[in-house]
């Protein structure tokens, strides 16, 4: 069997840690003296701290630098894509916010309301 100590820092691996468990990617961001850190790449992408000596089931492989660019690339892509849909450039929301269509804007420009409660 495999263990923890079996895994490099800075490295992406595909993990089995039962026998007959799904396969998980994870990475290795930081080993100590006794311990290792591992990030599960899920949606949450959890951490979780493991003794060295702890048993994994099978490391499948671990990912070259050019399969873990290319990994990476896949969230870059993501983000992108997500900050497009979130932070649309377009001036559509001038309406919304009192822009380009309020025209009272045009009479009150140099007035200041008060407003008492």
């Amino acid at each position: 069997m495999a263990t923890y100590n079996d895994l490099q820092q800075g490295s992406y691996y595909v993990i089995q840690e039962i026998e007959n468990a799904t396969l998980e990617l994870v990475y290795v961001p930081l080993i100590t003296d006794k311990c290792v850190l591992v990030e599960y790449q899920d949606e949450e992408q959890t951490l979780s701290w493991y003794r060295k000596t702890e048993e994994l089931f099978e490391v499948v492989e671990q990912l070259t630098e050019e399969q873990a660019v290319i990994y990476e690339s896949l969230f870059e892509d993501l983000e992108e894509e997500e900050d497009d849909f979130f932070w649309d450039d377009d001036d559509d929301d001038d309406e919304f916010w009192g822009g380009e269509d309020d025209d009272d804007d045009d009479e009150d420009e140099g007035n200041i309301k008060v407003i008492n409660n």
